[in-house]
């Protein structure tokens, strides 16, 4: 037995089908199950470029400065230097495996994720010949073809499955064809010739079941499946290279370059003064070392990976650690409305009682809120008319409503959302849908069909007649009734007050309101068949619901937060344009004068056309995948770094093409989250706002770290260069040793947790950085010669006066603890651009205030400890020498906040 491909098996009958996939309706024996999983392998999709450990690890060594750090690690074992190799070796090894665990740990937090969603499958095995079989809960990965599944409303369908059975079954199918409206399904054999959408007994994997059961056998599973074979194509989208991607690049250049320079410099100025040959090409390679900020790997490692804990925190999943800063520098997001900017929880906010509008309060699922007619509070059980409309709305449903189990204050909805706010509304007038089941037991139905475009219940009241319940279209429902329940009493429904009963709806409509109308009629039990067969007439017009999909609160200040920063958000939904329009209003995306575009539109359109409109446009309503796969490109070549969001199976190549493409974690398809650079396990706006602005702060450390690096080697460099041109000494001002110990301890202790730097006040207060601009400014060049100029000049301060005494020792134990006691003054510097220490917390980044004591105590051992005398060629210090240190070394620091006390007077007068 295989599952051909080729078959059509939406145009076999459910017993050829049974015949060709070697199964019966009673389902498989366990240890055939078995086989064939051992055969055909698990129900999953493929992981495509997911990197093994190994992979991952080769990944961390490949970065241009790790390979000049191991080529100075190999000099210096020529050198027969094995401490300096040694020490070399230990901040490759650490931050190689720093990065190595910090990425899988990222990769781990996916897998967890997608472990969590793992759903279940329910599954016929092992039935007995005779009797009633049971069901099998199993993983979903465990189902294999000839499996019969079993599903009903809620459940998501774990594959390709061919209908046996079915019950008044919908199925939302959006993810896979793009249709927003629930798919009727049956079970009869259909013509060959049909597309995916219009094979209406399938149900297909990833997909949901809204309404109804069903009984259906299992014919494809894993990359058979439909979402597999999109999952095959999605590898033809070429991805778009991240922002620091082509900033690293640029900066590793930079850098190795400068390292070459300064390398170079150093042995030509000590060649021409005449150094021994073995000495100066030792101190040209402690002075390579010195040039190439060895900390940058790690410190970059170190705050993406902070960033990923971050966000894991703040509801989102990073799947590739440079996303998190390449969402600093997005400039559009391009966002779904349901359950994203929505709630995803339909919610009645308004009934139409015969003329009187009822307002509903309370928002979800949660069966909490009151009614109120006029502001007065109204009561269901003191008004006939609310208390019949609501009795309709619970038992003409097929909905459920149950608590969460874990958590109380959490509702969900089992089928139809609509349904589902229907039976809320009703709970919150403490009408109970299992009482009133129990009161008024369902004797027979006529399931909802598009064509009559009305769905019917009949119930056993107690008494000899049925009670015909009925919702549906307001025309519809409107056009069968004679009557109407006005204030509790029977009245006659005339034309005219239908009309206006009509013109009433289509205002709710205009407010983008969902609007279903509910009627009843009471019948005699040897009636339900004409009632069927002919139609109702004379119903009971009791009124309409009015309902939403309410804006989340957090979204309107996210989308506001978003404007201020100058990131265009736009909406993209598959709803109708008012409600979109409706919505995207209220949470401040549509203001007036920009347009409204549906996928009709767009099909018009040139891609010449769409850019010149992209600009203005902020809602595209009734939008296919392919559609939002347009409007992400046309964003991108009006020069926008794009974020754009999904959640089914066809959204994939869109969210590929995108900058950033991000899945949603509850309602997303496997395929989606493969293929997303993050992952919101919340659905929520609030979450991306959230990105977008770590990955900003995460931008802003990296610049920070890089500010610090090279200032700080810069004015290593300046020293030495100036020592060497202008001094006229036989010595050299530090040991080679010492210089290591400066870049290796002291440099690497505090670069790693600068770049842990808490966000500043106003980091969403700065339009999006252009993409093209360099970790390497002008402001930083400038911080570069300004920091340089002043350790240079206090360093060799300290040291030539020292000298002047004759002790080379002291001397150079004293500059190099002077060097090192600078930068740790300009790690404080380097804490914000603009700001004082002061302003933004001077223990505000408690890891930096660690890394600093840890500092300054390291260089008392370097100077104390008999040892560290020893390796490092230093002396022993008094108290007095510490003050004179001190007071030489704050001087940078001081310098810095005058100077950024200048610049904040100079933006304030502007």
């Amino acid at each position: 037995m295989a599952s051909d491909a080729n078959n059509n098996w939406h145009a076999l009958s459910a017993d050829r089908v049974l015949q060709k996939l070697d199964s019966t309706t009673r389902g498989l024996s366990t240890e055939e199950a078995a086989r064939r999983y051992k055969a055909f392998g698990p129900n999953e999709l493929e992981e495509g470029e997911k990197l093994s450990k190994l992979g991952i690890l080769i990944e961390q060594v490949k970065n241009p400065l790790i390979a000049v750090l191991g080529l100075a690690a190999v000099i210096s074992f020529m050198a027969d230097k094995f401490i300096d190799a040694a020490v070399i070796l230990a901040v490759i090894l650490i931050n190689t495996l720093l990065g190595f665990f910090k990425e899988y740990s990222a990769e781990e937090a996916i897998l967890a994720l997608r472990s969590q969603a793992s759903a279940e499958a329910r599954v016929l095995r092992d039935c007995p010949e005779t009797g009633t079989c049971q069901e099998m809960r199993i993983k979903s990965q465990e189902v294999v073809v000839g499996d019969i599944i079993l599903v009903e409303a809620g459940a998501k369908v774990p594959a390709d499955s061919r209908i046996i059975e079915q019950a008044n079954l919908e199925m939302d199918e959006s993810m896979l064809t793009g249709e927003s409206v629930p798919a009727r399904k049956m079970a009869e054999a259909l013509q060959e010739d049909l597309i995916t959408a219009e094979m209406d007994n399938i149900i297909f994997a990833g997909t949901v079941v809204t309404q109804g059961r069903c009984k259906a056998v299992v014919f494809a599973t894993g990359m058979d499946t439909e979402m597999g074979k999109i999952a095959h194509q999605i590898a033809g989208t070429e991805k778009a290279k991240t922002p620091l991607k082509r900033r690293t690049l640029d900066l590793s250049k930079k850098l190795m370059i400068l390292a070459l320079v300064a390398s170079s410099l150093t042995l030509v100025v000590g060649f021409w003064r005449g150094f021994e040959l073995i000495e100066l090409f030792l101190f040209t390679l402690a002075m390579a070392v010195s040039a190439i900020p060895e900390g940058l790997p790690a410190a970059i490692t170190v705050a993406l990976a902070v960033g990923v804990s971050r966000m894991a925190s703040r509801h989102a999943i990073i799947r590739k650690l440079d996303a998190v800063e390449t969402l600093g520098s997005i400039t559009a997001v391009c966002t779904d409305k349901t359950g994203t900017l929505t709630t995803n929880q339909m919610t009645v906010q308004k009934l139409f009682l015969a003329g009187r509008i009822v307002d509903v309060s309370g928002v979800g699922f949660q069966p909490k809120g009151d009614f109120e007619l006029d502001g007065v509070p109204l009561k269901a059980s003191e008004d006939k008319s609310l208390s019949m409309f609501l009795k309709i709305a619970s038992l003409c449903n097929d909905a459920s409503l149950k608590s969460h189990k874990e958590e109380e204050d959490r509702w969900e909805i089992l089928g139809d959302p609509t349904e589902g706010a229907l039976l809320v509304a009703a709970a919150k007038a403490g009408l109970d849908k299992s009482e009133l089941e129990e009161s008024h037991p369902r004797v027979d139905e006529i399931p909802f069909d598009p064509k009559n475009r009305y769905m019917s219940t009949f119930h056993r009241t107690g008494s000899a007649e049925l009670l015909a319940l009925l919702k549906g279209a307001p025309e519809t429902i409107l056009d069968m009734c004679s009557y109407v329940l006005d204030r509790g009493e029977v009245k006659e429904l005339d034309q005219k007050r239908k009309e206006e009963f009509l013109k009433a709806s289509s205002q709710m409509a205009a407010e983008a309101l969902r609007v279903l109308a509910l009627a009843y009629v009471t019948i005699k039990p040897e009636e339900v068949d004409e009632f069927k067969n002919k139609g109702p007439a004379n119903l009971i017009f009791t009124g309409f619901s009015g309902m939403i999909d309410p804006p989340r609160p957090e979204a309107i200040r996210s989308v506001h937060l978003c404007k201020r920063a100058g990131i265009k958000v736009t909406m993209a939904t598959g709803d109708h344009k008012i409600t979109a329009q409706a919505i995207a209003r209220d949470i401040g995306i549509y203001e007036e004068g920009s347009k409204v575009l549906t996928g009709s539109d767009l099909d018009d359109l040139s891609d010449e056309e769409l850019d010149g409109l992209i600009q203005d446009t902020s809602v595209f309503a009734r939008v296919s995948p392919k559609h939002k796969h347009r409007i992400v490109q046309s964003l991108q070549r009006k020069g926008h770094i794009v974020a754009m969001t999904g959640d089914g199976v066809n959204d994939a190549p869109a969210l590929k093409a995108a900058e950033i493409g991000i899945a949603m974690g509850i309602t997303g398809t496997d395929v989606t989250k493969e293929t997303a650079d993050m992952i919101l396990t919340d659905d929520n706006f609030q979450s991306i706002v959230n990105a977008v602005e770590e990955g900003r702060v995460i931008f802003e450390n990296i610049r920070k770290t890089v500010k610090y690096l090279i200032s700080t080697n810069a004015g290593e460099i300046l020293t030495i260069l100036v020592a060497l041109v202008f001094m006229a000494i036989n010595v050299l001002i530090f040991t080679p040793v010492q210089i290591l110990w400066v870049n290796l301890v002291t440099d690497g202790l505090l670069v790693v947790n600068l770049a842990m730097e808490p966000k500043e006040e106003d980091v969403m207060d700065q339009p999006p950085r252009n993409p093209k601009e360099n970790i390497i400014n002008m402001d930083i060049v400038k911080n570069v010669l300004f920091v340089a100029a002043f350790m240079a000049a206090g360093t060799l301060l300290v040291f030539t006066r020292e000298l002047n005494g004759g002790d080379i020792h002291r001397a150079q134990t004293l500059g190099f603890t002077t060097l090192a006691m600078f930068q740790i003054f300009n790690a404080l510097n380097c804490r914000s651009e603009d700001k004082s220490v002061f302003k933004i917390g001077l223990f505000s980044n408690k890891y930096l205030i660690g890394a600093i004591v840890a500092s300054i105590a390291l260089q008392l051992m370097a100077t104390t400890l008999p040892f560290f005398q020893m390796a490092l060629g230093t002396v022993a210090l008094s108290l007095y020498d510490w003050a004179i240190i001190f007071a030489v070394s704050s001087t940078v620091f001081i310098a810095d906040e005058l100077r950024k006390l200048i610049k904040g007077k100079s933006l304030i007068r502007i």
